[in-house]
């Protein structure tokens, strides 16, 4: 018997030893590290939305090796095509053209449309002026005189101006970190539609 208890005597320090490289673990403070997802529309954010003298306007200069007169004679036909397009409204039309100083000025109303489902129907007058100059090998587009008649089957609808209510001061939220509830889906598809009309124009004018 004296034997056996000497025996686990001399075990308890190995067993000691064992055990104390076990330890609790410490609990950490540090909150779980969070993904911030991006804005979907963070790129209609920034300064998108140009303004000239308070107006909105947008001007883009586009530049190839064709001359003059040949330029101003795509921009008649390709402008006047896209007064036929399927949105286009029976008031698009190529307002007037000045031959000699190769200009063209047009007069667009088109449908914007924000949702089309089943039994929604969401969509605006989209109105606006085009002017096209061409001069040497370059050719300047400016898309301003831009308005919008909102849900003109209710009761005659809205009418908006751009200045009031795409820019940066109506178009989006007090912090500029969102768009705005209602006048942000105009700012984000009319930036859309005039990137859309400058990469139309340049594909055709073979520009850079």
């Amino acid at each position: 018997m004296r034997t056996i208890i000497i025996t686990l005597l001399l075990c308890i320090p190995v067993a000691l030893s064992a055990q104390s490289k076990w330890e609790t673990p410490q609990s950490s403070n540090e909150p779980e590290a969070t993904v911030t997802k991006e804005y979907q529309y963070a790129k209609y954010l920034g300064p998108v939305v140009p303004e000239v003298d308070g107006e909105v306007k947008w001007e883009k200069t586009f530049t190839n090796n064709a001359d003059a007169m040949t330029n101003y004679n795509t921009m008649v036909e390709f402008l006047t095509a896209m007064t036929k397009e399927e949105d286009q409204l029976e008031k698009s039309k190529v307002s007037i053209v000045n031959k000699e100083e190769r200009k063209v000025v047009c007069h667009f109303e088109e449908w914007m449309t924000f949702a089309k489902k089943a039994l929604v129907l969401d969509r605006t007058r989209f109105i606006y002026t085009l002017l096209a100059e061409c001069e040497g090998n370059k050719v300047k587009v400016t898309i301003f005189r831009i308005n919008y008649w909102y849900e003109e089957q209710r009761d005659g609808g809205e009418h908006f101006k751009a200045e009031e209510w795409i820019t940066d001061k109506w178009g989006l939220n007090k912090k500029r970190t969102r768009l705005a509830k209602i006048s942000g889906k105009f700012r984000r598809k009319t930036v859309d539609r005039v990137e859309e009309i400058y990469n139309n124009i340049a594909q055709r004018l073979s520009a850079q």
